[in-house]
């Protein structure tokens, strides 16, 4: 099938999937306006019915629809409401609900996030003329993903500085920094333990998920620059057992074509990485902006800023030398063991890698022009080829949801493959998660190259102050607002997203509704 056939395959399927959005979302707006009109024509036969009797029980007899999550929108029917929104009280599973409209035989809300016992209570009028009652049935409240904040705060002044500690606490006491243009990592051998490095902090955090802690194990004063690009860690091999190595990128052309570009970091006899921790340069050429483990193969992928290039090494052919006690010639341009590959496009790219799960293709993350390409793995040479693109303008910016080459994205950063059950038994189960830093969202792509917004851009909360960025928790599309975001990182155990909102100076996260506990966390 041709590319342009798929295309609008997808593009039909898309326009499919925004229809029966819409049609579903009709549905309930007409339900809505008959039972409203029903209600007014009532109203108008007899006036005397608007006005709230406090001597009257107040009754639900109705409510529409059964089920839903939060900010679903919600119409209780019954008696004696009034018609005064701000003497109306509605609450859902013990949670505050948003009133938009009143009368006397029906109520408008939305659903609160949160709402999970379902219990729907309104309460109508003031002091002692209150009165309150309880729907017979409750409300199926479903939970969903939605954003949160895990660690960090921006205050007013934004002189918070960088602090390691504890996630909560006062403000001179929990962890805040994330100032800069981050990525993330989790370690292979531990997925309580989340690295987090700057392209503009000298240092290499450790985000401890279990304690609840921020530390600083890796100052790595040996590092010439402080913009470290990116963390990977080593597959298992003839040489090395799993994540032995942390492989670091920096982005250094202080040496010109000797400049450091990867460093290879040796795990500690303890299972930590830290200043005491063995470091040596493998890497060496200039400007990389990121360093890439094949997760099948265990090659070494990284790129150079200077003119797109891509280069190869088999860790093998580190580990051997090493081995035999020679050393390690790190020069790109001396050592026959690299191999530039190809260069993606014309000078200047800044771009990262990330690698299919099964390592049959990678995309190319294009920072600075606005797009992904796609580079297929040849099983037979084991090298990526010469990619090509998939989605975003070519150095055109923009937000657009859309297919492939039609949608639009701006300074689209890191990105995740994550697996989705519906794919399963096809030949890609993986839809990929990325972070569009300049959109403050996080936007998904399918194997057809179908790009949507996930998460961020509050479509409620935005209405007030006409800003797409904030620092709002809850609802990933009514709700949750980001801003500059640049880091992501998934975990399927538990199934949370973690995110780096760097003016936010905050980690977020995307993750299942949880219901509050009474226990103390002390």
């Amino acid at each position: 099938m041709r590319y342009s056939q798929i295309l609008l395959l997808t593009k039909m399927e898309n326009m499919k999937c925004k229809m029966k959005k819409v049609l579903k979302e009709c549905r309930w707006l007409l339900l809505a306006l008959f039972t409203i009109c029903i209600y007014s024509c009532k109203d108008e036969s007899n006036t005397g019915e608007g006005v709230f009797d406090p001597s009257k029980p107040v009754v639900i007899s109705d409510f529409t629809p059964k089920d839903g999550g939060a900010y679903q929108k919600l119409l209780i029917s019954g008696e004696n409401f009034g018609t005064d929104v701000s003497n109306v009280k509605v609450t859902i599973g013990g949670r505050e609900a948003v009133v938009i409209n009143v009368k006397n035989n029906y109520i408008y809300c939305f659903v609160p996030s949160g709402a999970f016992s379902g219990e729907i209570e309104v309460t109508v009028g003031e002091g002692e003329n209150t009165v309150t009652t309880v729907a017979s049935t409750a409300f199926e409240y479903q939970k969903k993903m939605v954003v949160g904040t895990l660690c960090g705060y921006r205050n007013n002044r934004d002189d918070q500085g960088w602090r390691d500690g504890p996630f909560d606490g006062p403000d001179n006491v929990r962890c805040c920094g994330f100032s800069n243009t981050g990525r993330l990592a989790f370690d292979p051998l531990n997925k309580d333990h989340l690295y987090i490095c700057y392209d503009g902090h000298k240092a290499i955090q450790l985000i401890d998920l279990e304690k609840r802690m921020l530390s600083t194990p890796l100052n790595i004063n040996t590092v010439p620059t402080n913009r470290i690009r990116s963390i990977d860690f080593n597959k298992a091999g003839k040489y090395a057992t799993e994540a032995q190595y942390m492989i670091v990128s920096i982005d250094y052309d202080g040496q010109g074509n000797t400049s450091p570009s990867v460093y290879i970091i040796k795990r500690n006899s303890d299972g930590t990485f830290d200043d005491r921790s063995d470091i040596q340069l493998l890497a060496a050429y200039k400007q990389c902006n990121g360093a890439t483990i094949h997760p099948i193969n265990g090659e070494l992928y990284f790129n150079s800023y200077e003119y797109g290039q891509v280069f190869r090494l088999n860790l093998d052919d580190y580990f051997e030398t090493i081995e035999s006690g020679q050393n390690w010639n790190a020069n790109v341009t001396q050592n026959s063991a690299f191999k530039q590959l190809f260069t993606i496009a014309d000078p200047s790219w800044e771009f990262q890698i990330f690698i299919h799960p099964t390592g049959k293709y990678a995309y190319f993350g294009v920072i600075n022009n606005h797009y992904f390409m796609r580079s297929d793995y040849n099983e037979v040479t084991k090298e990526f080829v010469t990619p090509y693109t998939v989605a975003g303008g070519y150095k055109v910016s923009g937000y657009k949801d859309d297919v492939g080459t039609s949608a639009r994205m701006n300074n689209p950063c890191q990105g995740v493959f994550v697996r989705n059950k519906e794919y399963a038994g096809q030949e890609d189960e993986y839809d990929f998660y990325f972070v569009d830093r300049l959109n403050f969202c996080v936007r998904k792509m399918t194997p057809d190259g179908i790009v949507s917004t996930y998460a961020g851009r509050g479509t409620t909360t935005a209405i007030a102050d006409n800003n797409q960025w904030g620092t709002d928790d809850g609802d990933l599309r009514e709700v949750a607002r980001f801003r500059d975001v640049c880091g992501i990182v998934y975990d399927e155990d538990k199934n949370i997203f973690y995110i780096h909102d760097e003016v936010g100076h905050t980690i977020r996260t995307i993750s299942m509704e949880e219901e509050e506990t009474t226990e103390s966390n002390e």
